[in-house]
């Protein structure tokens, strides 16, 4: 009876620990989408930043007048050093985003590890009641 009471117990505590596992697997699971969904909005805003730097302004004004005087000539460096720098960040930003991806799917796969473990152990003591039960109800056993 002894045996089979603390069985009941460690059931109980390994059904608890699954069910935390669960929720924690489903906030993994959660944050790595929103990781991936963060990363490519991040890729989106790259490509445009990257598009806008790859042009080139002193071509674009040369095409327009023929020429180009020292101010729009250092209007349009000025320019295009800011979309430059824009693309730098842009780009920045996207690496930080995949590390955050890829951090957020290890917690992911942890925890879905974790709570496989913690499923596996809720067998077993299902079986170890079962048993200490069949054990406890034959003929002729006393339960001490």
């Amino acid at each position: 009876m002894k045996a089979s009471k603390a069985l009941r117990l460690l059931l109980e505590i390994r059904n608890l620990r699954t069910d935390n596992l669960s929720r924690s697997l489903s906030k993994a699971r959660a944050d790595a989408e929103r990781a991936r969904e963060e990363e490519v909005g991040a890729s989106e805003a790259h490509d445009i930043a990257a598009s806008r730097a790859a042009g080139n302004p002193i071509i674009d004004e040369l095409r327009k007048d023929g020429f180009v005087s020292a101010a729009e000539l250092h209007n349009a460096l000025m320019r295009q050093s800011v979309l430059r720098g824009h693309e730098a960040d842009a780009g920045v930003l996207l690496e930080q985003h995949k590390l955050a991806r890829f951090a957020a799917q290890e917690r992911a796969d942890e925890a879905a590890a974790d709570f496989y473990h913690a499923q596996k152990a809720v067998v077993r003591a299902e079986i170890s009641l079962e048993v200490a039960y069949k054990l406890t109800t034959k003929p002729g056993f006393d339960g001490n």
